[in-house]
């Protein structure tokens, strides 16, 4: 099963957060691949303020009797998620008509003692979750082992990636993310690295933080290959122009591909090179696999000059200036 949640998350791709009463929620509903998008979240969380969660409800019970009416969702390749602000608001939304019609549900500051709550949730309405890891207990290895365990012993293939949240992290220590230094590089280098390598050893999919410094794609490229060069399957995007840097990081260069096919045919030798790179299956099936996911989902990364042209692709997109996150 945790074979297939892999597999499955690799199309997790860019997330685009918006509002619950967001005017663009209603394309997302209706069956649009909105910007391109390998995900999308309604959120009523942080997102939502306070005043608004009753309206946000109202509204995302409408959309989805309307998306199950119109049956538009099967052809949808778009991924799509409702982030709860609790635990209590997503026993509501779970007896909503039509909550079958949406890919599952993100979960906020999942802990050891509110995860058992949230997979019970998901196995008495078949819900597939995914668990964002974002309080200040998870600075400590040892939480996190014991987090991992929980998933183990709870999750039972429900939970398709955990979510590492950056900026609920860098809050727990009063901090937030400084310009032009990436994720990795900065106060969460170190938990982005123990929590990643931790999960991804037991099995999990992890998708990486978001980058909200929607003006600085330069940035943006950098983090974003650190992240897949560390095995995040995805990122969180807060603006389209996001989208396409996130998805060419995620496209595989045509030597990995040629090593990953070379790595599982059954003819493979015990060991081998491809022009001047050792190949060993029995200890390289797992990339190899990645790479063949990541393939198939995101494609084969084309020449240099179009990696070079990546501003032109992001000038085709939305102005920063008219985000998503605007709620008006």
């Amino acid at each position: 099963m945790k074979d297939l949640m892999l597999e499955t998350a690799q199309g997790l791709g860019a997330t685009l957060y918006m509002p619950a009463i967001n005017p663009h929620a209603r394309r997302v509903f209706g069956g649009e691949d909105l910007y391109g998008a390998g995900s999308v979240v309604i959120c009523l969380e942080d997102a939502l303020h306070e005043n608004d969660v009753e309206r946000g409800l109202a509204g995302l019970r409408t959309m989805l009797i309307e998306r199950k009416a119109a049956g538009t969702h099967a052809a949808q390749r778009t991924m799509v998620f409702i982030r709860p602000r609790n635990l209590a608001m997503a026993h509501v939304i779970a007896e909503m008509d039509g909550l079958e019609t949406i890919s599952g549900m993100i979960v906020p500051k999942m802990s050891v003692i509110n995860g058992p709550g949230w997979f019970e949730l998901a196995c008495d309405h078949r819900l597939t979750l995914m668990p964002t890891f974002e309080t200040a207990e998870y600075f400590d290895p040892g939480y996190v082992a014991e987090a991992v365990r929980m998933l183990d012993a709870q999750s039972r293939g429900m939970a398709l990636a955990i979510r590492l949240g950056g900026n609920d992290l860098l809050n727990a220590m009063s901090l937030r993310r400084a310009p032009r230094i990436i994720s990795h590089e900065g106060p969460l280098g170190f938990v982005l690295g123990m929590m990643g390598s931790q999960l991804m050893a037991a099995g999990y999919a992890v998708a990486a933080p978001v980058f909200d410094i929607i003006h600085d794609t330069c940035t943006l490229e950098r983090e974003v290959g650190m992240d897949v060069l560390r095995g995040f399957v995805g990122k969180t995007a807060i603006h389209p122009c996001q989208i396409p840097i996130i998805h060419e990081a995620l496209r595989v260069s045509a030597h990995d591909l040629e090593m990953a096919d070379a790595i599982l045919d059954s003819r493979a030798e015990a060991v081998f090179q491809i022009r001047g790179v050792m190949c060993e299956p029995a200890t390289h099936r797992g990339w190899a696999r990645r790479i063949q996911a990541r393939a198939t989902r995101w494609g084969v990364a084309m020449s240099a000059h179009h990696e070079h042209a990546q501003g032109t692709v992001s000038a085709a997109m939305p102005r920063a200036s008219a985000g998503l996150l605007h709620t008006a």
